[in-house]
C-alpha cells in the first residue's frame, strides 16, 4: 500500500495522512469519556456498598466524584481524624438537606431511621440485627481478646455510627494491658452515646470500664 501511495504523488499522500489525523481527532472525545467512566467506576468500587451508574451522572456529580482523590489526599497529608471529617460532612449534609432521615443505632446493632420517606412525609424504618453484637460478646466471654479487637475494628470501619464496638474494643484493649487505648475508645463512646444505649449490656460494659479505668 505504501508503494501505491508513493506512486500517486505527495499530494495524495498528504490527503490520506490528513484524513487519518482527522479520524484520530474525532475519536478523542470517546477516549476521554472512557477515562472518566473508568475513574468513576474505580472510586465507586473502593467506596463499598454504594450503587452509582457512572454513565448517568450530571456534570456536577461527575465533578464531585473527580474531586474525591484530592479530598482524600488533603485528609491524609494533613493527618486529619477520619471520624471528625465524617462528622463535619454529616453537619454539611444536614445543613444542605435538613430532611434527610436520621439513623439511630441501638446497643445490639439494630437501627432505626426516622424522617421523610418515598411514600410518606414521616416514616420510621427498622433494620439491622444482633449477629455482630453476639460475635463480639462471644469473643469477649471466651477471652479471645486479639480476635475481639480485629472484629470490633471491622465493625467500626463498616458502621462508625454504631457505638457498641467501641465498648468491646475498650474491653479488649483493657484485657491486653493497653489502658491508654481502652480510655480512648471509652472516651469516644461517652462523647457520642445517648438513650439508645441505655439497655443493660451497654450500660453494664460502660459502668465496668469506668470503674476499671478511673
Amino acid at each position: 500500500m505504501l508503494q501505491s501511495v508513493l506512486q500517486r504523488g505527495p499530494r495524495t499522500a498528504f490527503i490520506l495522512v490528513a484524513a487519518g489525523m482527522c479520524g484520530w481527532a474525532q475519536a478523542q472525545p470517546s477516549v476521554k469519556q472512557e477515562a472518566k467512566d473508568s475513574a468513576c467506576s474505580n472510586i465507586v468500587a473502593l467506596s463499598g456498598n454504594v450503587s452509582i451508574n457512572c454513565s448517568s451522572l450530571t456534570a456536577a456529580q461527575r465533578k464531585l466524584i473527580e474531586s474525591i482523590p484530592a479530598v482524600l489526599n488533603k485528609i491524609l497529608s494533613n493527618q486529619l481524624d477520619p471520624d471528625a471529617v465524617m462528622e463535619k460532612l454529616d453537619e454539611i449534609l444536614k445543613a444542605v438537606n435538613p430532611n434527610v432521615p436520621a439513623k439511630t443505632y441501638f446497643c445490639n446493632g439494630q437501627w432505626r431511621t426516622a424522617g421523610p420517606g418515598p411514600s410518606a412525609a414521616f416514616q420510621i424504618t427498622l433494620g439491622g440485627d444482633d449477629r455482630a453484637f453476639q460475635e463480639m460478646a462471644q469473643l469477649n466471654n471466651s477471652h479471645e481478646y486479639a480476635e475481639l479487637l480485629k472484629f470490633c475494628r471491622t465493625q467500626i470501619d463498616s458502621a462508625p455510627e454504631w457505638l457498641t464496638p467501641y465498648l468491646f474494643c475498650s474491653l479488649g484493649h483493657l484485657a491486653l494491658g493497653n489502658s491508654l487505648k481502652a480510655r480512648e475508645m471509652l472516651s469516644y463512646y461517652d462523647s457520642k452515646t445517648g438513650p439508645a444505649y441505655e439497655s443493660p449490656p451497654c450500660r453494664q460494659m460502660s459502668d465496668y470500664l469506668h470503674q476499671r479505668l478511673q
